[in-house]
């Protein structure tokens, strides 16, 4: 029997028929000379001719990252899978994927067809474990390259947001000129900077679109919701810095990033999230561009947002004046959730009446039913009242300053309350350290006991801040707007109006047939959990099933 064919052996053997595969080219930017697609063309082109190979296609990916596989190399990988050719073949395999899942995954996706993967410059035949454990580490070394190149890029744009002040990224920015580069001739979308420019690069307020990105921040910090400035910007014909028309993501994108007010938004390094771009775990530098708005304005954008985040996304956009602030009167009685009221159609009008849905699922609720135009009749009266004469504006402002003295001495409070813990958490990591003999069920159990607490005093304190924040503003003029207008404005804004004004509305059965008890709760005054003074919840409870009845 002769001796086996060695690895450089089995490479020289030419197949008597051509076999199929797909020419693949990756760079990731124009400018790598080195492996530029016409080498690597050539490259691959003899190799095909030297090994028996037929070029049935040739795929590019020209100014692709080779971190992921959102590329149109999966479609050499399906012509694989089809049957239409039986080889990718690459100039070297970095450039099939430098991402080790990624490249493992899509690997095992071609063999697993019966095909294979080939490079043309890196002599390995994977039909050997030797030529498989050769290619894993191209592989590896590709990936630690990578990474590599990760981290020094990391570390420039870094520079660029901590030394310079500039965007990381250096991309226009709404409402600002970018000064100091200039495009790169040839090259589109690449700009350098302009040695010529003695400033250097910068973002300055553009005298048209600065106003407009400015007006944006007032618009939203007084009550219009998203949707309207979304309309408004696309109306006036203003355009992202891409051409496209706004949406409602794109708009919160560019306004959470802080850019108008002077800032510089970057992820936090100590989140291990995997999609930086969605997490809320951010941090604000500041930027060397001038803001467009002061800080108290953007503090108030950002406790608005924070509000709005909290509301489910049909309040967001309101199809009613009270949508989200309507609550349950008899929640917290009887071991019943916190719940609200939803509209439900009725005698062929569209949000007819606000109805519990805890009582229409069965779930002990006894049960809330209130026409919505009694609603907002109630909200009305109550809107006349607290802008009615002098000495009721008076009472509004001064219980307004006291929710805010409150709201601040409570945040003061839980600051040294969070100091504690935290120099809890210190002592009791030293004694662990000290005491090696302390149980670990023991440590562990006082750590996630002090962490739990620390958890509850942040919610707190959050909470504390945003009371401080809704009674920062004058609400009487925001009440004068919503009641000389009310019939005038709209919808989405009447209720983005009202959520700066009202806590909630609660409403409370108060027997059989007889009319709902409506309590408005302005956000100057605090939460109570009252029951209606003409009925004791019991009574409401037993008068459920006889009212049922009666009504049907």
């Amino acid at each position: 029997m002769p001796p086996p064919l060695s690895n450089a052996a089995n490479l020289s053997v030419v197949p008597e028929e051509p076999i199929p595969a797909v020419g693949y080219i990756r760079v990731s930017t124009a400018r790598e000379e080195m492996i530029s697609p016409e080498l690597q063309r050539a490259a691959i082109t003899d190799w095909a001719a030297r090994r028996g190979r037929r070029i049935v296609a040739w795929i590019e990916d020209l100014d692709k990252s080779g971190r992921n596989f959102r590329r149109r190399v999966m479609r050499a990988i399906a012509m694989i899978e089809d049957g239409t050719a039986k080889e990718i073949a690459v100039f070297k395999f970095s450039r099939f994927g430098r991402q080790r899942v990624g490249w493992a995954v899509n690997l095992d996706r071609v063999e697993s067809a019966g095909g294979d993967l080939q490079s043309a410059t890196e002599e390995v035949d994977a039909r050997t474990a030797a030529g498989r454990f050769s290619r894993g580490m191209l592989a590896e070394v590709a990936a630690f390259e990578s990474d590599r190149a990760s981290e020094q890029w990391k570390e420039a744009l870094q520079y660029r947001r901590d030394v310079d002040r500039l965007p990381p990224q250096g991309t226009p920015r709404f409402g600002y000129d970018r000064l100091g580069r200039i495009p790169v001739p040839g090259k589109p979308n690449h700009f350098i900077r302009d040695a010529n420019d003695p400033k250097g690069e910068r973002y300055e307020p553009n005298s048209v679109l600065g106003p407009v990105l400015a007006s944006l921040y007032i618009r939203f910090v007084d009550g219009y919701s998203g949707h309207y400035l979304v309309q408004w910007l696309n109306r006036k014909g203003f355009r992202t810095v891409r051409g496209n028309t706004w949406t409602q993501q794109s708009l919160y994108l560019y306004l959470d990033s802080g850019f108008g007010a002077g800032l510089l938004r970057s992820h936090r390094r100590d989140c291990r999230c995997k999609q930086p771009g969605r997490c809320g775990n951010v941090v604000y530098h500041p930027g060397a561009h001038e803001p467009v708005i002061d800080q108290e304005t953007w503090e108030r954008y950002l406790a608005r947002r924070k509000r709005q985040r909290k509301l489910p996304p049909r309040a967001q956009s309101a199809v009613y004046p009270t949508s989200g602030l309507m609550r349950c009167g008899h929640a917290g009685q009887k071991g019943i959730p916190q719940h609200g009221l939803s509209a439900q159609h009725g005698m062929g009008v569209p949000g007819y009446a606000y109805v519990c849905k805890f009582s229409i699922q069965g779930r002990g609720c006894p049960g809330v039913w209130v026409r919505r135009v009694d609603v907002e009749k109630a909200v009305r009266a109550e809107l006349s009242k607290w802008a009615g004469d002098i000495d009721e504006q008076a009472r509004v402002t001064q219980a307004r300053k006291a929710v805010q003295l409150t709201a601040r001495t409570d945040r003061e409070r839980i600051g040294r309350e969070l100091l504690r813990i935290d120099k809890a958490l210190g002592r009791l990591v030293k004694e662990r350290a000290l005491d090696q003999d302390m149980p670990e069920a023991i440590y562990d159990s006082i750590r996630q006991e002090l962490l739990d607490e620390r958890k509850e005093l942040e919610a707190a304190l959050e909470e504390a801040g945003e009371e401080e924040q809704a009674n920062r503003q004058d609400h009487i003029p925001v009440i004068r707007t919503l009641l000389d207008e009310w019939d005038t404005i709209a919808v989405t804004r009447k209720r983005d109006l009202l959520a700066t004004l009202i806590r909630h509305v609660k409403v409370y059965r108060t027997g059989v047939r007889t009319p709902a008890r409506i309590v408005v709760t302005p956000v100057w005054e605090p939460d109570t959990d009252e029951a209606p003074d003409d009925q004791a919840p019991d009574a409401v409870m037993e008068s459920r099933i006889d009212d049922r009845d009666q009504e049907e």
